[in-house]
């Protein structure tokens, strides 16, 4: 009787160890089972990637290397930030299966893993080549809810079944968020002269003296008139202030326009700033051009190249606030000079 006791205790002992083994095998956070790689070349091959597309049902970005230099292909070959198509091969390369979910059509939807062509569909694809080779096609759906950690739903673009993977993906749709966005950073404080031309209107020139002063005089202020605020005018050098694109296409598609607007910008280097606008799809951009101005005793053909390998070629649309500054009438900033009583 004894010696059946301790075989019935052995075994209820044996039943919870087991039982207790697989409740903490089922608990272990989904990073300890993951073992599988979505893509396990590609690391091997980031290298010899020569073409990344990343669209949605709004936005396509085409990026394409050419000797060496990535470009944006559906921006005029505007050149892209290398840093994020890097960044965008290591990420996939890094993404792990954590498990198969669905290969029900009807399902996709929910997972946000549709094809594009379909309506209201709310994935974005990435695909990957290198020298016309398809290294990845891949349909980038929706986060689980109440993720800890980085997961979102795929689907191979050639498969059926979607799965759920560990992972962070950044891969913008949006080609102006492939460019480096900044065109030139001039500070105000550097700038001598102003003047802003628009035809058949008064041109306003704007100047100061000295590095060292805050504010900026309107020149040729008719009798009996005055700036009517030395911070508005002031305000506008500063233009070129850390000045960012909006958009930006090539100058060859403005180049036969008549301009509607000249901004030039003298520095006490002697760097002068050419900003010349053109009206296009009831758009407004601006060509820059850098140059040698007449007082130059300290200015080198360094910093005039550096400045015109960025900006020749383009024309860019920068932000409404920045081009509020410019886009002045002489009128505007002047007023009458009460008499006094």
């Amino acid at each position: 009787m004894f010696k059946s006791k301790i075989i019935v205790i052995f075994f209820i002992a044996l039943i919870i160890t087991a039982t207790a083994w697989k409740v903490s095998v089922d608990n272990k956070p989904q990073s300890e089972i993951v073992k599988t790689s979505l893509f396990p070349t590609l690391i091997d091959n980031i290298n010899e990637i020569t073409e990344v597309t990343i669209a949605d049902r709004r936005f396509k970005s085409i990026l394409k290397k050419i000797d060496g230099v990535w470009y944006l292909h559906n921006k005029d070959n505007y050149p892209a930030s290398t840093s994020g198509i890097k960044q965008l091969a290591l990420e996939l390369s890094n993404l792990k299966i954590l498990e198969a979910k669905t290969s029900s059509v009807e399902k996709y939807a929910k997972l946000g893993v549709s094809d594009l062509s379909i309506e209201g569909s709310r994935a974005s694809q990435i695909t990957v080549s290198a020298s016309k080779k398809e290294l990845v096609s891949l349909l980038i759906g929706l986060s689980p809810k109440g993720a800890k950690k980085a997961q979102r739903y795929v689907r191979l673009a050639n498969q059926a079944t979607a799965q759920l993977v560990a992972g962070q993906i950044s891969a913008p749709t949006n080609p102006i968020e492939w460019l480096d966005p900044q065109i030139i950073d001039l500070d105000s404080k550097s700038i001598k002269l102003l003047t802003i031309d628009v035809p058949d209107e008064k041109k306003i020139v704007i100047s100061k003296n000295t590095e060292s002063e805050d504010f900026f005089t309107l020149q040729e202020i008719p009798e009996s008139f005055e700036m009517k605020s030395k911070t508005i005018v002031s305000s506008i050098p500063a233009i070129l202030m850390d000045l960012r694109l909006n958009d930006v296409i090539s100058a060859n598609i403005v180049s036969d326009l008549e301009p509607s607007q000249q901004t030039t910008i003298t520095t006490f280097s002697g760097l002068e700033i050419l900003l010349t606008d053109y009206i296009w799809k009831d758009k407004r951009y601006t060509v820059f051009a850098a140059n040698r101005g007449n007082d130059n005793k300290e200015l080198t053909d360094a910093t005039i190249e550096k400045i015109n390998n960025k900006v020749n070629g383009w024309a860019y649309e920068i932000p409404s606030y920045k081009r509020r500054m410019i886009n002045r009438k002489f009128e505007d900033l002047i007023q009458a000079i009460e008499e006094p009583d």
